[in-house]
């Protein structure tokens, strides 16, 4: 009885986690989208102003004799100084004063506007990019590295096929080379989250908290070259000082570029290795001996509501 009563409140407080998470994400994409729209909004009253603007002082100063405003043109070149650094030539007529007084309060609000729907779009991508919420993240799934597939790996975790879906967190050097499609575009992108550090360090390691994570999934680091296995196998010891070893510790899966690597990887504490180049060659030689196989494969690691799927699930005990 007390084991359900557990389950039940650790399914409580995720959902509590999930709705925190969305809260912060629905923030983010209220603030981008409230500078977007405020931006366009801005620029298209700057331009109204600058050609009403331009135009009413070109009728009423060409007739006081103003050289200033004698065409249009000239209108718009003065008009458009006025908006944004105040008056370089002298009005001669009152009611140009006039207009120039109202074109130089609508540019001052204008322009903190502005500033305003900018920042709030560089706040909606510096929080975008902070890393993970300030709460104590559990049942996750954690990325290390990143690389072009990793848009394509969260797009297939994040399906709308699957039922539970479990925050990411991505660990990565460098932020900036992580470039997240927005979520008003892709739902999938809901609920990914970014450490900055390197996943071979064990400090950066704890701080997203992959000794409580569902697995951990280790991409080659592409830019380490032949060395990548390298890499690999010095994060996974990392986690495997932090996560431990045993039934319940985090699964650990690892990209692998060169087969050769296998036993060692095994050594670091890998629970499962996956060579693209070994499966490849695998597939092709099934395919040689029975045509089309290569199809089911496709179809059975390929979420999707249409296809075919193989899953792993404990059994009720008796």
């Amino acid at each position: 009885m007390s084991r359900f009563l557990v389950r039940d409140r650790r399914k409580r407080w995720f959902r509590a986690v999930r709705k925190h998470t969305k809260d912060r994400a629905s923030l983010i994409a209220a603030l981008r989208r409230w500078g977007q729209v405020q931006l366009v909004r801005v620029l298209a009253a700057i331009l109204i102003a600058w050609l009403v603007g331009a135009t009413l002082l070109y009728l009423i100063e060409s007739q006081g004799g103003n050289e200033a405003f004698d065409s249009w043109w000239e209108s718009l070149w003065n008009v458009w100084s006025l908006l944004f650094s105040g008056p370089d030539v002298a009005l001669k007529t009152r009611a140009g004063k006039l207009v120039t007084m109202a074109l130089l309060g609508v540019g001052v609000g204008l322009a903190g506007l502005f500033t305003g729907s900018v920042a709030s779009i560089l706040v909606a991508q510096n929080l975008r990019r902070r890393g993970v919420p300030n709460f104590e993240m559990e049942d996750h799934l954690v990325l290390c590295n990143w690389g072009p597939r990793g848009l394509s790996w969260i797009r297939e975790v994040h399906s709308k096929i699957v039922q539970d879906k479990r925050p990411v967190v991505i660990i990565h050097d460098n932020p900036d080379e992580i470039d997240l499609p927005d979520k008003q575009d892709e739902a999938a992108f809901n609920d990914v989250y970014i450490v900055k550090g390197d996943p071979a360090n064990e400090v950066i390691l704890r701080r997203a908290r992959v000794n409580k994570a569902h697995s951990v999934v280790i991409l080659a680091d592409e830019r380490q070259g032949e060395h990548a296995d390298g890499k690999t196998i010095l994060t996974c010891i990392a986690l495997r000082n932090i996560c431990g070893r045993g039934e319940n510790s985090t699964n650990i899966a690892v990209e692998l570029k060169n087969p050769n690597n296998r036993h060692h990887m095994q050594k670091a504490g890998a629970d499962e290795i996956i060579s693209s180049d070994d499966l490849g060659l695998r597939l092709l030689a099934r395919t040689a001996l029975y045509h089309g196989i290569t199809r089911v494969y496709q179809e059975l690691l390929t979420v999707n509501r249409d296809a075919n799927e193989m899953y792993l699930t404990k059994y009720p005990q008796t």
